[in-house]
């Protein structure tokens, strides 16, 4: 397997703590909070910001490399964002990041193309996580990616994105498309530490069944 996910140190009780270097407990897809911690009833009431340490790791050298939030979050009162680590050594924890101007990457659904205008419509406000000269990825239902584009332009009410160039692929309001994380070269048996933001608004269903999901892909070339 090329790509793998492993856990940094998890304590949501001391942000000097929250996060550092890899550690050997590996992220399992599709086990319920093998990558992130379940919400307590508590934070589930009042509301919270939770931050998360993961790492992406590789087995062969690889040239580009994109992470994405290929499906937001299933729940309509939750939603997480990605976000690249501050340190090259992979040791920064939550209480080193400036969160205030923590640049951060996320997922949307497309609402409406107009392919002329080299334009999409959202579902919602993306301003926060989509940036000009940003990579975005497209995805199908079955989060396949479909294509990417550079961003030329986000309209002021964050539901329109202008694109400096169309792609050759269809899209259509099926797809969900995801700002990228875009790295130039990760060498076999290196790592990238990524920040996960989690949102959760007030009155949050705390023990969620069908459990809340999300989707996070990695896309890249061998060398």
């Amino acid at each position: 397997m090329a790509i793998t996910f492993w856990r940094s140190n998890y304590d949501e009780f001391d942000a000097t703590k929250n996060g550092g270097d890899i550690t050997s407990t590996q992220i399992e897809s599709g086990v319920a909070n093998s990558m992130i911690l379940p919400v307590r009833p508590r934070e589930a009431e009042v509301g919270a910001e939770r931050w998360f340490k993961f790492f992406v790791k590789t087995d062969i050298d690889i040239l580009t490399i994109g992470i994405d939030v290929a499906k937001y979050t299933d729940s309509p009162t939750e939603e997480i964002y990605f976000g690249l680590e501050t340190k090259a050594d992979h040791s920064d924890v939550e209480s080193d990041l400036d969160k205030s101007n923590f640049r951060v990457y996320g997922g949307f659904s497309v609402v409406s193309v107009a392919a002329t205008n080299k334009q999409i419509t959202v579902d919602r406000n993306v301003n926060d996580f989509v940036k000009t000269d940003d990579w975005v990825t497209i995805y199908d239902s079955s989060q396949n990616r479909i294509t990417g584009m550079y961003v030329d332009s986000v309209s002021d009410d964050g539901k329109t994105i202008t694109f400096k160039l169309w792609t050759d692929k269809t899209i259509d309001n099926t797809m969900t498309g995801s700002s990228s994380i875009y790295l130039t070269t990760l060498n076999a048996n290196d790592y990238v530490g990524i920040w996960m933001k989690e949102n959760i608004a007030t009155y949050t269903e705390a023990m969620e069944d069908p459990l809340n999901s999300f989707v996070c892909n990695v896309w890249y070339d061998e060398k």
